[in-house]
């Protein structure tokens, strides 16, 4: 087992061969894209240190002869001090996409109350390490697990995975006294679902190699690491862990395709009055006599896109006085890389030129249901209704007329549900060294549990679609 400061040390073929090709996030081409244009990288708090598990099978004295710093992990694997591409001629056999952290930005299951506790009482929370794709929620897997393996193989490497974070936690934390923080403290006292907590308990057998393991990398110590959006088939995996992980309920709302002939008969599935309602918003954008259409990632324009990326910066600027996360460089190495897979929504003013633009990815999920996925949008002119057009509808009329099953047009907005967006269950993985937190971060998050299946209920109970008899 190594670890890759960069997506760029594992060769695309290896990668997507553990990882898979239907997710358009889990690909190499797309991490790489991020990490090249430096969208995810050192400087924005986004540090790669992929976890790969390499097979030396019977070069395993070769390698040992020639990598002194091997420490034994658990039977049957070992981890090093080198880097990841010291390992390339051998088989990769599995990989985590992971990343240290100095911030929370760009991971959309929001942990600031955890690292605002932490402050309080003196403590660093940041560096921590997260098991996801940067500014991407969207479910996904979390390992890499070679698919000539079988169940029990992949939980046994699934397990050697887990042991490798756990092992990398602050020591420091490890041995603070639960008594340090009270289970009453009420340090996590935002209103919003998005803002709780999770954690997993540790053996106290488990510390002092922890310790060592960490010494002998030569990391940063971290206080916590994350696996974020995980897709439900990789459950097992989780909940094999050597030490029980916490999982932290949250939600989404995603459009489900049930066999629609077009829009109309979607439509027809909704009450009258909140048909109406989509019509009427439909038909106000109609004196400006916008153009909607998509193009195909390959024959997307230089001109188009330099066009989306101008809408896309703006439309940040104004929301959040930035220019986004990502940079232009990302956009054209994503064009370029995974044109397959990328759909440009194009809008057109009435005299032809380009004033929006909103940027789909094409995939299927584990279940090998065809995907789309919404992802980001901009515009230079402010038209009533034109996000609602150009971010939900035009989505769901494409996935209608191309048999795309499931529609995930972005993280959290209520107002989806209105438009036939379904709350849907999502889950990540937490492990918290410090014991003291740990006690009052689970018994927070069993609370907020409760409290998201509830809203989860409310949100059903308005959906427009026709009540059954």
């Amino acid at each position: 087992m190594a670890f890759a400061s960069s997506i760029s040390d594992i060769s695309a073929s290896a990668w997507n061969a553990v990882m898979g090709e239907a997710n358009p996030f889990c690909r190499h081409e797309f991490l790489l894209a991020l990490e090249q244009s430096h969208s995810a990288c050192a400087a924005t708090g986004w540090t790669p240190r992929h976890l790969c598990v390499f097979d030396v099978g019977d070069r395993l004295n070769d390698v040992v002869s020639t990598d002194k710093s091997l420490s034994p992990l658990a039977a049957g694997a070992l981890i090093s001090r080198q880097a990841a591409k010291h390992f390339n001629p051998l088989s990769l056999v599995a990989v985590m996409p992971l990343y240290q952290k100095s911030h929370s930005y760009g991971e959309y299951v929001f942990d600031w109350a955890w690292a605002q506790a932490y402050e309080r009482h003196g403590l660093d929370y940041y560096p921590k390490w997260v098991n996801a794709i940067p500014f991407t929620p969207v479910q996904g897997q979390r390992m890499g697990i070679h698919p000539a393996f079988d169940s029990v193989e992949q939980l046994r490497v699934a397990q050697l995975l887990l042991l490798t974070l756990n092992r990398r936690l602050t020591s420091e934390l490890f041995r603070s006294e639960p008594s340090a923080l009270e289970k009453s403290d009420s340090f996590f006292d935002e209103p919003e679902f998005d803002q709780s907590v999770i954690d997993q308990p540790v053996v106290e057998s488990d510390l002092d190699s922890s310790v060592q393991s960490a010494k002998e990398l030569g990391d940063s110590p971290i206080s916590s690491w994350h696996s974020l959006f995980v897709t439900p088939s990789q459950t097992p995996l989780f909940a094999g862990s050597p030490n029980p992980l916490l999982k932290r309920l949250g939600t989404q709302f995603h459009w489900h395709n049930r066999g629609y002939r077009d829009f109309d008969d979607f439509l027809a599935g909704f009450s009258s009055r909140k048909r109406k309602n989509i019509l009427k918003e439909r038909v106000q954008l109609q004196p400006f006599n916008l153009k909607f259409h998509f193009v195909e990632g390959e024959h997307i324009t230089v001109s188009q896109w330099q066009t989306f990326i101008q809408c896309y910066q703006l439309t940040y600027l104004k929301r959040s006085g930035h220019r986004g996360y990502l940079t232009p460089e990302f956009f054209q190495q994503l064009g370029a890389q995974l044109a397959a897979q990328v759909l440009l929504l194009v809008v057109e003013d009435a005299k032809g030129e380009m004033v929006a633009g909103a940027l789909y990815l094409k995939g299927e999920n584990t279940q090998g249901q065809k995907c789309l996925y919404g992802r980001y949008w901009g515009t230079t002119v402010e038209l009533d209704g034109l996000h609602f057009e150009a971010c939900y509808y035009q989505g769901i009329q494409y996935c209608i007329e191309h048999g795309f099953q499931m529609f995930d047009a972005g993280a959290q907005g209520e107002h989806k549900v209105l438009r036939g967006f379904e709350p849907v269950e999502m889950y990540s993985y937490h492990n918290i060294a410090h014991l003291g937190f740990r006690a009052a971060i689970a018994d927070f998050v069993e609370q907020e549990a409760l409290q998201m299946q509830q809203y989860m209920a409310q949100m059903r109970a308005v959906l427009p679609y026709k009540k059954e008899p």
